[in-house]
């Protein structure tokens, strides 16, 4: 069996592949290097229960200090890896020094993008790290007028946060309706409405112009409707950049934004890349994606160690994805884009429904408001890969689990 397991990146796909590996019977070394300052941590519960103080610290953590040496982990933090060599299985960290592997694995998440122009100033925060989320805890203490910038699900998460304690929030989207890429305008624009009807002030396709400063502190914008703003606080939620650094520097392929690897999230021989930075061959929609959720990343780890353990396989797990926010609770199971067919069901006024992502009569995702088993029954229907009836699945009165052997070729 494998001597050693080095796993770059301590987020959801390396702490998962470390604990799982263990779970599987892998009695070799393995080491986990991570950048971060913390160990390994639960990152939803930072833009919700963790930031509006329901929880505290130590509830956010995924293990305790002592799980590591039980389970004979080694957790290096605050470990930078520079580069290295995959012919000779050595990594080199940032003080020079040499890691030895027989397989690697890389979690490497991203880096919050920044948005161009922005004033370095202390009031003006980001959202990806726990000490993040402290800093931005603290922050909303003191606030009163909060700016989001980006409305997608961090974004939108944030700002439920912050109107359950009681601040004011103004969400400020170029895009003409938030999500539209993803979701479709039609779900985009109920989104919205969710958040205006908590009095969220939703600014979509709007810009900022210019930033207005005081001292070290950001006081406000003149957004492009002409309109001037003031904040005590702006959080910048427009995505992240996937770390790629490394995987270039040790000549992985690469295209666009991710670390191409196959079924079974293998980029190389013995080196293998899940989470934010892999773009998957995903064996049920029969090509590549690349995914940049928490749980996609934490099942991607267990798929990987599965692989590690027992031998390469294909990682059929479909993309999840939930979000909390206010009394709404949403479900994403698949891989589409706006664009593909939207077919409702449900009850839209009263926010039970889902809406499934049609592509050539294939399902290829379903999305939940209050609807756990309609979204669960959407992903029988997407690993399926049969053609359905679009009005059995809009009909309340259809019988969503008998449509997967009913399906027609």
């Amino acid at each position: 069996m494998t001597k050693k397991v080095v796993i770059v990146g301590g987020g959801g796909a390396g702490d998962a592949a470390a604990f799982a590996l263990r779970k599987r019977g892998f009695d070799g070394d393995i080491s986990i290097l991570s950048a971060d300052r913390d160990r390994p941590y639960d990152r939803p519960y930072l833009s919700k229960e963790f930031l509006r103080g329901e929880v505290e610290l130590q509830k956010v953590f995924l293990h305790e200090e002592a799980d590591y040496q039980s389970q004979k982990i080694e957790l290096r933090l605050e470990q930078v890896v520079a580069g290295g060599s995959l012919s000779e299985r050595r990594l080199r960290l940032v003080t020079g020094e040499e890691i030895p592997f027989d397989v690697l694995v890389l979690g490497l998440g991203g880096t919050p993008r920044r948005l161009p122009g922005i004033p370095d100033a202390n009031n003006v925060l980001t959202l990806r790290s726990l000490r993040d989320s402290q800093a931005l805890r603290q922050a909303l203490q003191r606030a009163s007028r909060v700016m989001l910038i980006g409305a997608g699900f961090i974004g939108a998460e944030v700002a439920a946060s912050s109107r359950q304690l009681g601040k004011e929030v103004l969400i400020v989207e170029q895009a003409p309706v938030p999500l539209d890429a993803a979701l479709g305008r039609d779900v985009g624009e109920m989104y919205a409405a969710i958040h205006r009807s908590k009095g969220v002030d939703v600014r979509a396709g709007t810009t900022v112009e210019k930033w207005h400063t005081y001292g070290s502190r950001v006081v406000g914008a003149t957004l492009s409707d002409g309109k001037r703003e003031d904040a005590d606080l702006v959080i910048v939620a427009i995505g992240i950049t996937p770390n790629l650094d490394l995987p270039r520097a040790l000549g992985l392929p690469i295209e666009g934004s991710g670390v191409v690897v196959d079924s079974g999230l293998r980029a190389t021989g013995g080196v293998y890349v899940g989470g934010d930075v892999a773009l998957h061959h995903h064996p049920v929609f029969g090509r590549a994606i690349r995914v940049e959720h928490w749980e996609v990343a934490k099942w991607h780890g267990r798929g990987i160690a599965a692989a590690i353990a027992e031998g390469d396989g294909s990682f059929n797990r479909l993309p999840y994805f939930w979000s909390d926010q206010y009394d709404v609770s949403l479900e994403y199971r698949g891989n589409a884009s706006g664009q593909d067919k939207a077919v409702w069901r449900g009850d839209r006024e009263g926010l039970h429904f889902s809406v499934f992502y049609l592509r050539d009569g294939l399902v290829e995702a379903v999305l939940s408001m209050n609807d756990s088993k309609t979204n669960e029954l959407g992903g029988k229907l997407i690993e399926s890969r049969r053609r359905v009836d679009e009005s059995s699945l809009a009909s309340p009165d259809a019988d969503l689990a008998g449509l997967v052997p009913a399906a027609r070729s």
